[in-house]
């Protein structure tokens, strides 16, 4: 049996957690060892809406790439989106990037 009050318990217990509850946590633990940020920067495994809003509620921004999907919606200039949808009401410029679209 393993102590509860032991770093390798607390890590352990983090493995067995969902991926996106310990990301959380772990920035969580950062900000709170006095690390700053401004951006956090994430892959599409960890863009889902519910992530984005906790990220957001720590005054943090987010570069990421969202998963393309038409179940999930993300609210964009008032109204309720899937990511296709939102790439068709943007106009990408011609030649300014090889991203498909940037949205702040």
């Amino acid at each position: 049996k393993i102590d509860k009050r032991t770093i390798a318990s607390k890590r352990r217990i983090m493995a067995q957690s969902k991926g996106t509850d310990v990301v959380i946590q772990l920035l969580d633990q950062a900000l709170k060892a006095g690390l700053t940020a401004k951006y956090v920067m994430f892959d599409t495994w960890f863009s889902n809406p519910h992530q984005i809003v906790q990220i957001s509620q720590r005054g943090l921004n987010i570069i990421a790439m969202v998963k393309k999907s038409s179940k999930i919606t993300y609210e964009f200039e008032g109204k309720r989106m899937n990511v296709k949808q939102i790439f068709n009401a943007c106009k990408k410029r011609r030649g300014r990037s090889r991203y498909l679209l940037s949205v702040p």
